[in-house]
């Protein structure tokens, strides 16, 4: 059925008092107390609009508490030419009357397709939303656009809390005498800001026995290429009501439906924007839980919860077995670690069930996952397929939805499985006897961590950084740093920085024992790569050292100074075994004391060589060109490079075994999945032991 939208047409002196961008304008008014909700096209939608059209405005007015939402469902117009739209809807969002001149700066000009624009959805700062659509003489076959308008009221998108005194968005959201669950946005939201340089706080207060919980339903900022240390867009949450307190999340790009949770009664939220444009910012909810409730997904318990049963798999087999784990039980008390069995281990476990296990930690709190002792049943010993046969799926959550990280089948001996954020979920499911035969098989032991510094266990963790660790010279002269979860696969969606202080008179050197990051050189968004980067800098990009990922490990590094920043970023794709590096302060205050190259390039010509004394030494190749043979890893007892095949998008490339693996390792990492099955084959020379199966494909599931 075809949408007729609701049209009043008048002459361009009613619509416009007279003031317009032309006096040649035809205008389309809508009001709201015609309709709240309607659809508005161009002329002759869906066939080809006009050519000619010099002016013809949208003009939309709603009541003075009211604003104007526009949703483009579809668009096409006329490609731009040469960065210039000849054929254009130029949107007008802050407007205190419905008029606009010459002289009126527009907020957004759109031609093009829809995958053209930057955004579908447009809001009014105010009560009125005016847009103008032009198209030049030249006929051509677009057909328009076509959308949706609402009027909603503003208090919609008002933050429930006491705005601080002398401020412009800073607020006191506090659980007492106060409603125990609100709404916060950024300010202007879902419009924009005309503030420079803002810097809101949120502060979250709740009485003793609570935890306040956190819900980003959307953040929209101007992400970069870089790090979030680099971007002056972010959000910073901090588990407690001072800037000093610890931070346990970070956000300075694109996110939706995240979660997080204070371990104490107090959270505190920092925006930093340089300016918030249309559909910039963020939309979250807050709630302040007692930890003496149980609500249906989170807080304490002082044994494993039993919540739910069993999934009939085939015949019935009626097993309860859903556990839920959190990192703080009833009486306040940490449960930082332990273990969780299949039914009945180490006896034999039943046939036809389905059971799943639900981690749910707290503030920086990631769940690490390894098992023990792993026996399932496994129809055939030749296959490495897990399809259709007994497995343990494990998922985190990414972005609201479940994500499949890992599964196992067979006999697997497992690397250890780390979430993304707070929660994780291991499910085992046990199918019907094939062909009457019976099982025999232990099941399995797992065993479950809470850990607050990612698995990386040198260094002192920093406050201003979900994931961050200070290495002083004071301290130690040298000592090794790793990814996160090494040498287990690194979760995704995960930025550390590892900072390197050294004294006035000293360098860092950073060498490389194993290195494989998931991606493509030169290691950019557009390539989905996650990456490691070097600076010389705190908080900025150094512009002379390339990012790196793959298989192929950085030659050696050396700061320019008594500083250095690495840095390790995933993105929410895939995932990889990591790296395990070497670090060393070298003191450079003797003049006659030579040192390896630095790879920074600091050489102004940026050449890749230079030539020293006459003799010719390479400086920083891409992460494409051969392994680097200096820094073979050690090997006892094997070939020094142990190397794995891994397929990236049809690129072969060779990947090193971690240092600590054992020389009969049962799987190799999958460095890249880039594959959509992201099959996880293991290849024993001689050996038929089923282990990691290879992954089918998943739907994500949104969690509600």
């Amino acid at each position: 059925m075809r949408l007729v939208p609701i049209v009043l047409v008048i002459s361009a002196l009613e619509c416009m008092r007279g003031v317009t961008v032309s006096p040649a304008c035809k205008c389309i008014s809508y009001e709201s107390s015609h309709t709240k909700v309607g659809y508005f096209t161009s002329p002759n939608f869906s066939q080809p609009y006009p050519d000619g059209i010099h002016c013809l405005l949208y003009t939309f007015v709603g009541e003075k508490d009211e604003m104007v939402e526009l949703t483009l469902l579809e668009f096409d117009l006329q490609a731009p030419f040469h960065d210039s739209c000849d054929d254009a809807v130029t949107m007008y969002l802050d407007l205190k009357q419905p008029a606009v001149n010459e002289y009126t700066k527009p907020d957004a000009v759109l031609c093009g397709s829809i995958y053209n624009i930057p955004s579908v959805h447009y809001y009014s700062t105010k009560n009125i939303l005016m847009f103008e659509f032009k198209s030049d003489d030249i006929r051509s076959n677009n057909t328009g656009f076509q959308g949706e308008f609402k009027f909603l009221k503003q208090d919609l998108f008002s933050t429930n809390g006491d705005l601080v005194s002398n401020t412009n968005c800073d607020y006191i959201i506090d659980s007492k005498g106060k409603l125990r669950r609100g709404k916060f946005f950024s300010p202007g939201y879902p419009s924009f800001n005309k503030m420079k340089s803002i810097h809101c706080k949120y502060t979250f207060a709740g009485s003793h026995n609570q935890r306040v919980k956190l819900y980003f339903k959307k953040v929209t900022l101007k992400g970069t290429e870089s790090s979030c240390i680099s971007s002056r867009d972010k959000i910073l949450v901090h588990d407690g009501d001072s800037i000093e307190s610890a931070v346990i999340a970070e956000y300075c790009d694109t996110e939706s439906l995240v979660e997080v949770f204070s371990t104490g009664s107090n959270m505190l939220v920092q925006l930093f924007a340089k300016t918030i444009k249309s559909t910039e910012g963020f939309e979250a909810s807050y709630e302040f839980i007692d930890d003496s409730i149980y609500p249906s997904s989170e807080l304490s318990s002082t044994e494993p919860d039993r919540e739910g049963g069993s999934t009939d798999l085939g015949s019935p087999s009626v097993v309860d077995c859903d556990r839920i784990i959190r990192s703080v039980n009833q009486a306040g008390q940490p449960t930082v670690s332990g273990n969780f069995t299949s039914p009945n281990y180490p006896n034999p476990y039943p046939a036809n069930i389905q059971c799943r296990y639900t981690f749910i930690g707290k503030g920086r709190e990631r769940v690490q996952i390894k098992f023990a002792d792993f026996d399932l049943y496994h129809p055939t010993k030749e296959s490495e397929d897990c399809v259709d046969v007994d497995i343990v799926e494990i998922s985190t959550i990414i972005n609201g939805e479940s994500a499949d990280v890992d599964d196992f089948c067979g006999k697997a001996e497992s690397q250890m499985v780390m979430s993304s954020g707070a929660k994780l979920t291991v499910t085992f499911m046990s199918f019907g006897a094939l062909n009457g035969a019976t099982r025999d098989n232990r099941g399995f032991l797992g065993q479950y961590n809470f850990v607050t510094n990612f698995g990386i266990e040198t260094g002192e963790m920093a406050n201003d950084s979900a994931c961050g660790f200070i290495y002083n010279s004071s301290v130690t002269k040298s000592g090794t740093f790793n990814s996160p979860n090494y040498p287990g696969r690194y979760p995704r969606n995960t930025e550390c920085h590892f900072m390197f202080y050294g004294f006035p008179e000293e360098q860092v050197r950073i060498a490389f024992t194993y290195f494989d990051i998931e991606g493509i050189y030169p290691c950019l968004g557009n390539t989905e790569s996650d990456y490691v980067e070097f600076s010389n800098f705190r908080a900025s990009v150094d512009r002379k050292l390339p990012r790196y990922c793959g298989g192929n490990k950085p030659r050696v590094q050396i700061s320019d100074g008594q500083f250095f920043r690495v840095t390790f970023k995933s993105n929410s794709m895939f995932d990889a075994t990591g790296f395990d590096a070497k670090y060393q302060f070298i003191d450079v205050s003797n003049a006659d004391e030579t040192h390896a190259p630095s790879s920074s390039g600091r050489n102004k010509e940026k050449s890749r060589h230079k030539h020293n004394k006459g003799r010719s030494t390479t400086v920083q190749t891409p992460p494409s060109s051969a392994a680097d043979e200096t820094h073979a890893p050690s090997s006892s007892g094997r070939n020094k490079e142990k190397s794995r095949h891994k397929h990236t998008r049809g690129r072969s490339t060779t990947v090193q075994t971690p240092p600590s693996s054992a020389a009969d390792e049962t799987h190799a990492p999958s460095s890249s999945g880039r594959n959509k099955e992201k099959s996880r084959h293991k290849h024993n020379k001689g050996r038929s032991t089923t282990v990691q199966s290879k992954r089918k494909p998943k739907t994500p599931q949104t969690l509600l």
